[in-house]
């Protein structure tokens, strides 16, 4: 029997291998891209699955154990605390008014998000019945707009000529069975550790009776949203703003899709139905925390008030932090 002290060392330590295996991830997944033959929309979407898989393995091993909460509130709270970490790059470079060099793209991907969450509340507010098997129309809807608004936003990408080149000789040090072997070691590593961190923080639930909901929405959260903020800090520290931002916004997009997916392994009925209305509140104050990045993106620069966005999203983060601590 594993001591209550035990869980929480075995949960901060799932949660620093998370961050540094899960970063390793994204280094071999695009050495794969580099070096493989396959088409790059096809590598791109296998490397997007895996370098999602903390939030991934960490949901569906919620459901596993039956904490629909854990999984819901994993997802939903990774997309607050991206959005929560973009506005203190943007207050960290400010100077840069980062948000002024989005492109319509970014915009784009954080409509999509928008809608998508909308989506989502709607199925934790509201009680829709199922409609393939066990499958709610709310998990369905969500990968038709995925699908539907992702491939909107890569056409008008594609139409307007902004892509990237990419750099062959990237990773010319390593050859193409050490990248696979590697990739595929991380992969699978990452899978154990997001169970173990999803597993114990269950525990922590019920030892310290703090709701899943809140554990879920911000320590699990954060712990698998780590590795996307180094990410968009790299692009920014190399002053590639937009790259940052469009990219947060479309892994917030992508969490929403494994939603729909964590909810295909769960049989035990409706996932949104069965999880807290605490989540209701997360998913709503994502939405207007998106909502302000759309606004700093869109306006003119203007130097008197373009923290305040930023600033709101920051403090509101932990407003609905206490708020959601205090629901069981």
């Amino acid at each position: 029997m594993v001591s209550d002290w035990m869980v929480f060392v075995l949960f901060f330590l799932a949660g620093a291998a998370t961050f540094f295996v899960a970063s390793r991830l994204s280094i071999y997944g695009d050495a794969v891209k580099e070096k493989t033959k396959a088409s790059s929309a096809f590598m791109g979407a296998i490397i997007g699955v895996a370098i999602s898989l903390p939030e991934l393995t960490s949901s569906i091993t919620a459901i596993v154990i039956d904490s629909p909460d854990l999984a819901v509130g994993n997802l939903i709270g990774s997309n607050l605390f991206n959005i929560m970490g973009l506005a203190v790059f943007d207050i960290v470079y400010r100077r840069y008014q980062i948000m002024t060099h989005a492109t319509e793209e970014s915009k784009l991907y954080g409509w999509l998000v928008i809608f998508m969450t909308l989506v989502v509340v709607a199925g934790l507010m509201f009680a829709l019945p199922t409609a393939v098997f066990h499958i709610s129309y709310t998990s369905i809807a969500i990968v038709m707009l995925y699908f539907i608004g992702s491939k909107y936003i890569n056409d008008r990408t594609e139409y307007k000529g902004r892509k990237v080149k990419k750099d062959s000789t990237k990773y010319g040090e390593y050859t193409y069975k050490q990248v696979i072997v590697r990739f595929v070691g991380a992969a699978i590593s990452i899978m154990i550790i997001g169970s173990v961190l999803t597993i114990t923080a269950e525990e922590i639930s019920v030892i310290t009776g703090i709701g899943a909901s809140f554990i879920g929405s911000f320590l699990v959260a954060i712990s698998t949203s780590l590795p996307d903020a180094v990410s968009v800090g790299t692009a920014l520290k190399l002053r590639n703003f937009n790259l940052g931002i469009s990219s947060l916004l479309g892994s917030n997009a992508f969490n929403l899709m494994i939603l729909a997916i964590t909810d295909a392994f769960y049989f035990r009925g409706n996932l949104l139905q069965e999880s807290s209305v605490a989540n209701v509140i997360t998913g709503a104050v994502s939405i207007v925390f998106v909502f302000f990045v759309i606004i700093s993106i869109t306006r003119r620069s203007n130097r008197s008030s373009y923290l305040l966005p930023s600033i709101l999203i920051l403090v509101s983060y932990f407003v609905t932090t206490y708020f959601v601590f205090q629901i069981k």
